[in-house]
């Protein structure tokens, strides 16, 4: 199984395609589970018709396993032999997800195959579309994924933030609520030597996005986690003159869904001083985009017994954000992290860096991870005993 999960890692690298654009990696992932005689569904929605789900039937109940497939619109900058054949790039690390949950069909058919029972049945889903589109959200609400009726899910995100070789999650919250903000300043333009003569869009933005940071730190509780960024300023084209209109493009970040009225509200009342003191006009758009996503802590202690537990880091809440909030919105779950950074072999890049790499072998802790929930909920044995990374 090694050499197959470096084989389809390394081929789903070199063929990255950006959300809802996965035709190539749906092509490829389907046309490995019919060369292992795993038979699959398409999943075809309004936004893509790049999902598959592949269904093992067992006796009784349903698990899920899940995996996006997207990569980045962003050029690799990595000098490795097996390096992206187009200009985006699996700087996420969807590679790895799909390579290992591709392994993991093969497994369940080799046991299938044997003789084993499940007493479970089992759903693979390659999704489409985390990055930003939020594919979970149709595929989630499909009748192919609802009529299976699935009870408990699992998902993993490789995280260059713990060791290779180690499993990180917790119970409760571990992934944050994302908002989207998108904003326009519009003033009056003018030349740079006559200000007196426009209304400066430029000043305005400058302050407004300092008094947007006083949100976070005068009007919610310090106990709670909220961050706001704003990643991106586009205002003017020269030097010397002071543009009608600064747009902005920014997140917030947070845990507690009750203080989002709070904090909108909050935003919004700033909008209005600012348009007042400064002239300016504030279109301004709040979007949530993905729920937090929260571990059920109940089905999270079935899942430590899936993990040595000298490899299982209880880690504090990340505040990055996972459509796999969606499936969690109907269907208890799991979402752990699987470390992937080793310094020694220079694999310490952060996610959507463009030098982001891994060492396939990190790969193996999440196969055998997938296999060992398997074993605990779905599959019956005599004598259960858990794989080793050398039986993998």
């Amino acid at each position: 199984m090694k050499e197959i999960l470096r084989k389809f890692r390394r081929e789903l690298h070199q063929i990255p395609e950006p959300a809802f654009e996965e035709k190539n990696t749906a092509k490829y992932i389907r046309q490995k589970l019919s060369e292992h005689n795993i038979p699959y569904e398409e999943i075809k929605t309004e936004y893509y018709d790049t999902g598959t789900l592949v269904y093992f039937k067992g006796e009784k109940g349903c698990i899920a396993f899940r995996s996006d497939i997207d990569g980045l619109p962003i050029v690799e900058e990595n000098k490795c032999e097996f390096i992206s054949r187009n200009k985006n790039c699996h700087a996420c690390g969807h590679d790895g997800h799909a390579a290992t949950l591709l392994t993991f069909a093969i497994w369940l058919k080799n046991l299938q195959e044997s003789g084993k029972k499940f007493k479970k049945s089992i759903v693979l889903i390659f999704q489409p579309g985390e990055e930003g589109k939020g594919g979970a959200r149709y595929l989630s609400k499909h009748p192919s994924y609802l009529n299976k009726h699935i009870e408990a899910i699992f998902g993993m995100h490789l995280s260059p933030l713990f060791p290779q070789g180690t499993i990180a999650s917790k119970p409760g919250p571990v992934m944050a609520q994302t908002i989207n903000l998108d904003i326009k300043v519009t003033g009056h333009g003018t030349h740079g030597a006559q200000p007196q003569n426009g209304i400066d869009t430029i000043l305005a933005t400058s302050r407004l996005i300092d008094a947007y940071q006083s949100v976070v730190s005068r009007n919610i509780s310090p106990f709670e986690n909220v961050v706001v960024t704003i990643g991106s300023i586009h205002g003017g084209v020269t030097r010397n003159i002071i543009p009608e209109t600064v747009s902005l493009l920014g997140t917030v970040r947070l845990f507690n869904k009750d203080i989002i009225p709070k904090i909108e509200k909050r935003m919004s009342d700033i909008n209005r001083g600012f348009e007042i003191s400064y002239g300016v006009k504030i279109d301004f758009g709040f979007t949530p985009v993905y729920s937090p996503v929260v571990n059920d802590p109940v089905l999270f202690e079935k899942f430590k017994l899936a993990v040595d537990p000298d490899k299982l880091i209880i880690c504090t809440p990340q505040m990055i954000a996972e459509d796999f909030s969606f499936y969690l919105q109907d269907t208890p779950g799991v979402f752990f992290f699987l470390g992937v950074r080793n310094e020694e072999k220079g694999f310490i890049q952060p996610l959507h860096n463009p030098k982001f790499n891994f060492d396939e072998d990190a790969l193996l802790l999440g196969l055998q991870t997938f296999e060992n929930i398997c074993n605990i909920m779905a599959v019956s044995y005599t004598h259960l005993t858990l794989p080793t990374t050398e039986r993998v």
